[in-house]
């Protein structure tokens, strides 16, 4: 296959870069010339024209794809926007969804501003992009779990990927936590409300992007941790038919348990409806929906979440999707075990490293939150943070033994903690993606499967913890090609090599050329750093295999 330009030479796994860019008058201007303006069925769009290294991109903030989920419209889902009359004027970033966590998460979004009017679309265009020249699209969807995460993150931030990648890049702002997932059993708060901001947001990219310059027939879902999970959601979601054509899934997969049925969600939103007294024993949501919800409408949405963040101070595990409405009728993994999802071509990857800060951010005292304190951890230590991970887990033992066999001294530290914290990240995230590859290419799509393995330099995690989750995230979105000061020289080639990684498979449908199919009979996967080998097998073949019975697959 011969890839058109730009064109990449491939040197282990950093690629360098040698196509000229250049720019030509954008179609997109005001009558006074002076900045770039959208002319959709809803309205104009009027945004503003930055520089990433000299090359100009068109930036369109705060557009909104829905009215704001406030008041009456809290926990209801996303009511579409009608059309207006005065351009709006997207220039300014727009407030993150409200959140909160006692943890200082890196994919937290730590500024001021925050608010429940969220549900805005960021836009990026290559200079180029008009109506006659019609560009694939990227629809990134942000991690955190559900309950943090945001748009307006320096390393979410489209404009390097934009230009460098010759795409159009779209981030999608989403409720989180109770405000995104309460459940009431009514249409009072029919419960993911967050999945359908995602899908109202798709469906505006769909309906409107070509007065942006972008394909609406090219677009592809991407997101990372829990913006991948759902990207396999919407995959299983008989909702997002035709509105996609490409998966991108990093760090994550619905193959693993991350949503609820309908009778968990209802348990969650009862106990923080009696702990904010909108309910009790005796007047319940089951049975006064209406009345509890209408109760909880008024309730400060930071001190709702806060409530939501005291019942489980250390877990990621928050309000979730759940499955068994219209969104996700079925279990996604289920739905995936039997191949009812959409077949796409999927790009999917994982951490090296992804179980370590799962490790030291549910064991703050033994390890610090970052890492930093660095303890000896013995055998008999390591197999104790195992039973205790385990705990419901159908045979405890089995996994101790699998991860720490006999084999392993009592006092080698170091393998005793690679060994717990991969087996907290292959459980969790790398064995879901790795069945979720495999089924996808068992249905006849084409599967390309990378492991992250560098570390970057500006890690706040310490250097003991690898390439951890979120390692890549500031590769895509190019921050050390906009601020080369504070990274190394050679990740500002990886960065480039990433962002045309992810470009050429959304324009042509493979990373490089020379990238191997990945299936469950060849499970070749590609290293992504500045110095490892280019190719390997699994990954983790031996543990996902072990995992594959508890998990279905």
């Amino acid at each position: 296959m011969t890839f058109p330009p730009p064109k990449f030479l491939w040197k282990g796994l950093l690629w360098i870069y040698v196509a000229a860019i250049t720019s030509c008058e954008s179609i997109f201007l005001t009558s006074e010339g002076n900045a770039p303006m959208a002319d959709t069925s809803l309205g104009k769009i009027i945004g503003s024209t930055i520089e990433v290294k000299g090359i100009p991109v068109h930036q369109f903030l705060s557009i909104p794809y829905a009215k704001p989920p406030t008041g009456e419209r809290r926990f209801k889902k996303p009511e579409p926007m009608e059309a207006w009359s005065v351009p709006v004027l997207a220039t300014t970033e727009p407030p993150a969804c409200v959140q909160y966590t006692q943890n200082p998460f890196p994919w937290y979004d730590n500024k001021t501003g925050k608010s429940e009017d969220c549900l805005f679309l960021n836009i990026w265009t290559p200079l180029d992009a008009g109506h006659a020249s019609t560009k694939a699209v990227l629809f990134w969807i942000y991690g955190g779990g559900f309950f943090v995460g945001s748009t307006r993150q320096e390393d979410h931030s489209g404009e390097a990927l934009a230009a460098l990648g010759d795409i159009i890049v779209v981030t999608v702002g989403y409720r989180l936590g109770s405000l995104g997932f309460l459940y009431s059993g009514s249409s009072d708060a029919p419960g993911n409300v967050g999945l359908w901001d995602i899908l109202a947001g798709l469906q505006w990219i769909n309906d409107h992007i070509q007065a942006f310059g972008g394909d609406p027939s090219r677009i592809t879902i991407a997101g990372e941790s829990a913006g991948s999970i759902a990207v396999g959601q919407l995959a299983v979601s008989p909702l997002s038919q035709g509105l996609f054509a490409k998966l991108i899934m990093q760090s994550g997969s619905p193959a693993y348990t991350l949503a609820d049925n309908n009778t968990q969600s209802l348990v969650r939103s009862q106990k923080i409806a009696e702990l904010v007294n909108c309910a009790n024993s005796t007047f319940n949501i089951t049975d006064n929906p209406t009345e509890v919800v209408e109760c909880l409408q008024g309730v400060d949405a930071v001190k709702l979440l806060k409530v939501e963040s005291s019942l489980i101070p250390r877990s990621s595990r928050s309000f979730l999707p759940q499955y068994g409405d219209e969104i996700l009728p079925q279990n996604p993994r289920e739905a995936i075990i039997s191949g009812n999802f959409q077949k796409k071509s999927l790009l999917i990857g994982n951490s090296k490293d992804e179980g370590a800060f799962q490790i030291t951010t549910s064991n703050p005292d033994l390890f610090g939150f970052f890492g930093a304190k660095d303890p000896p951890v013995n055998k008999s230590t390591g197999e104790n943070l195992l039973r205790r991970m385990f705990a419901a887990f159908p045979d405890t033992e089995s996994v101790v033994r699998h991860y720490l066999p006999e084999s392993i001294p009592e006092d080698d530290y170091e393998t005793v903690r690679f060994q717990v914290c991969s087996a907290s990240g292959d459980f969790s995230l790398l064995c879901p993606s790795v069945y979720f590859a495999e089924k996808v290419a068992e249905n006849g799509s084409d599967v390309y499967y990378y492991l992250w393995a560098h570390r970057p330099s500006n890690s706040p995690w310490a250097p003991w913890m690898g390439s951890p989750h979120y390692s890549e995230v500031q590769f895509l979105f190019g921050l050390p090609i906009k601020e080369p000061e504070r990274y190394e020289s050679e990740e500002v080639g990886l960065s480039m090599g990433f962002i045309h990684m992810w470009s050429n498979f959304m324009k042509y449908g493979k990373p490089v050329e020379q990238w191997p199919l990945y299936s469950k009979e060849i499970p070749v996967f590609v290293y992504v750093g500045v110095e490892t080998e280019a190719h390997g097998t699994g990954p983790h073949k031996d543990n996902c295999d072990f995992f594959r019975p508890y998990f279905g697959f």
